[in-house]
Parts: C-alpha cells; structure tokens; sequence
C-alpha cells in the first residue's frame, strides 16, 4: 500500500555506508513509519549496502550519466510518475543527519514548495553560470531575478506531489549540462521566485553549518542551537569532503568536531560575498555565453 508521504534521497557507494549508518539511523525514530515511505535513488550502492538499505527503505536503480545533484530529478520525476503520494520531501543523503521529529513539516502550508535559506549570502549562481550552461538570455534572466535575493538551499525540498512533478520538469528542462556541479541549485532558486509559490522554513529544518547566522554548540554529539534544543536537521554541506566544517560528521555521542580553519575560513569568505558577488556577476557580462 502506497505511503501518504515519501522521502526520497540519492546515494552511491562512497556515501552508501553513511546513508545507512547516519542518514537512515538518524532519520528512522523521528518520523512515523506508518505514513512515510523512503527511497533511495541508486547511482552506484554495492550489493553489500543494498541489501541493508532495502530492510529500511525502497532502492530505485538509477543510470549515472551526470552529477548525481542534477539526474536525481530526472529519476525522481520517473519515480513519481508511478507512485501516488500526497507529500514529497526531496533531502540529501550524503551530508545530512535528523535530530528531532520532522513529521509537523508535511502537514503545514501543503499547497506550497517548502524550503530553507542559507544564513550568509554566498556567490552559488554566479559560480554556476561560469561554466556557461545557459543562453545568454536565460542566464541574464537568472542573474536579474536573483540578484539580491534570498539562497535556498536544495538538501531539502518539500511539495505537495503536483508541484514536485513541476518542479523536476523544469530542471529536467534547463539541464542541458547535467555533469556540472551546482545547476539544481540555480534552477530551484529561479524556478521559486518566478513562480513564486513557496514558503521558507525555520532554518531548523536545514540547519547549514557553514553559512547559518545563528549560533550553535555541539554536546556529545548533538547540534543544539542558542537555547539548547536540539537543531531538527543538520547539514554539513561542502562541495568536497576537504571543505565540509564538522568531522566526523554523523549520528552518535563520539560524533561531530567542528574544524575551526574550515569553518572560520568560509564564514570570512562568505561575509566577503557584497564585494565578490558583483565582481563575478560582472565579469560574467564579459565572459558569458554567446545568444
């Protein structure tokens, strides 16, 4: 019997043991199982991880012909076209633990895309578009719609199925170069703020290490916030393993030591984003693709 809701992530064997170890250990007590089903897109798992991932979750095998932050909409918009549910929550598997029940954020402003911010602003669409994966005319769109806006952040994407389908169709779409790097996050950012049909969550439910404005603590383990509750969502993102700010990254008391060199070298990098977002959007008038 199909789910009311489903969340659906993406892994391949470097990240298949912390999906199983971390992700789903963290992700299991702090949903109702009853009303949710998980999925996993596979890109690559070993049949070592498989088989214990399939006690908790359903595995969909996927073809890996790109950055698996792109594909994984093409393959979750096929997935979806067969399954019938009424919420999706789309949330990276990799880099990302749950601390607390997450079960309220399904049933609040259903009709609506909901996602997080990013604390600081950081120059993700400009550091995209240099690799020119638009026309001119679609990346001038892009760069006029978001300037000075808001970043969401595409670890975790929560719709009402409908609007998830339209979503995926238009990545799908646009994604003409799925092997770079950072697309999805261009395409969500923009599609959002045309359509303008979202809501942005407590930042609680996306908590991003390296760009949050508010202050956190690690004890035994857990991220707690400013009061000393623990943070529902925690992410640990980087755009390689060198350049994430928590070691040991994960679900248990001996986890979780902040990497101060990292952690402070991005917070001053991304407190410098007023002088380096408009130098990258104006060299990107200079360089950017041909109409």
């Amino acid at each position: 019997m199909i789910k009311k809701f489903l969340i659906i992530t993406a892994s391949d064997s470097k990240y298949g043991d912390f999906l199983i170890n971390h992700w789903l250990k963290s992700l299991l007590p702090n949903i109702n199982k009853r009303l949710v089903d998980i999925a996993v897109l596979d890109y690559g798992l070993t049949s070592e991880q498989r088989k214990k991932i399939l006690k908790k979750a359903k595995i969909i095998k996927c073809l890996r012909d790109g950055n698996i932050t792109n594909i994984r909409y093409r393959d979750m918009l096929s997935f979806l076209k067969k399954n019938n549910y009424q919420q999706i929550m789309s949330v990276d598997g990799g880099d990302l633990i749950f601390q607390d029940n997450i079960m309220n954020i399904f049933d609040e402003h259903k009709t609506e895309i909901r996602v997080v911010s990013e604390g600081l602003m950081i120059p993700s669409h400009e550091s995209a578009l240099l690799s020119k994966p638009f026309n001119k005319d679609m990346a001038n769109n892009i760069l006029k719609t978001l300037r000075n806006k808001k970043l969401f952040n595409g670890g975790l994407v929560i719709a009402p199925i409908s609007e998830f389908i339209k979503l995926c169709r238009f990545q799908l779409k646009y994604t003409k170069k799925p092997e770079l790097f950072g697309l999805d996050q261009v395409l969500l950012n923009y599609y959002l703020y045309k359509n303008k049909n979202f809501f942005e969550l407590n930042n609680t439910y996306n908590f991003v290490i390296a760009t949050a404005r508010h202050k956190f603590k690690i004890k035994q383990g857990i991220f707690l916030n400013a009061q000393g509750k623990p943070i529902t969502i925690v992410h640990n993102t980087g755009g390689s393993d060198t350049w994430r700010p928590i070691r040991n990254f994960g679900y248990g008391k001996d986890r979780n030591k902040i990497r101060p060199f990292v952690y402070y070298w991005l917070r001053f990098g991304y407190n410098l984003s007023f002088i380096t977002i408009p130098v990258m959007r104006f060299f990107l008038k200079i360089v950017g693709p041909k109409k």
